[in-house]
């Protein structure tokens, strides 16, 4: 063993206080790191909200424009031999003020059709949102039709413009409203 001097062997070693200053920007920076952390992940979640608005708001436009014109097409593209099964497919896409007009006239229509053994088909020639949101929607589609009928055999050119309201409902995006443009 090593022998130490006297006044070594008797005096203790001890630690230096601590700085009260080093332990408070210890403190102050890992407060800080927490609270950079907090935002970091309520930015994030913010930011994935934000997106899956986006996403969803844009799939809803989509949907909408694409129940708008199949329910202009099958409107426009009533046939005296199918009459029955064209009404049926252009009701099922209707809800609210436009499936209660459409019922009520529904036996005018068919009556007027198969009077003049009236064939139509129609095309969309493009359709844009006004106005939309995940639950409901104002597309504008044109269409060109086609009709022929006993006094017009060959038939003739309309070209139509509608402003179609829609509602979705149970996941499905119907025809609530429906309006000719002039």
């Amino acid at each position: 063993m090593t022998d130490l001097p006297p006044e070594l062997a008797t005096s203790s070693v001890t630690e230096p206080a601590p700085d009260p200053s080093r332990r408070t920007a210890v403190t102050v920076l890992a407060v800080l790191a927490v609270l950079l952390l907090v935002a970091d992940v309520a930015l994030g979640a913010l930011w994935l909200s934000r997106r899956a608005h986006r996403q969803a708001l844009e799939s809803a436009r989509f949907d909408a424009v694409t129940a708008a014109r199949q329910e202009i097409v099958s409107l426009d593209s009533l046939s005296a031999a199918t009459i029955d099964r064209d009404l049926a497919a252009v009701l099922s896409g209707t809800t609210g003020t436009f499936r209660d007009q459409f019922t009520r006239s529904q036996a005018d229509l068919k009556a007027l059709i198969l009077q003049h053994k009236t064939t139509s088909s129609a095309t969309v020639r493009s359709a844009g949102v006004v106005r939309a949101d995940t639950s409901s929607a104002t597309v504008l589609v044109a269409t060109d039709r086609t009709v022929s009928d006993s006094t017009t055999p060959s038939g003739q050119l309309v070209n139509e413009r509608w402003t179609v309201d829609l509602e979705k409902h149970g996941g499905r995006w119907l025809v609530a409203d429906l309006q000719p443009v002039s």
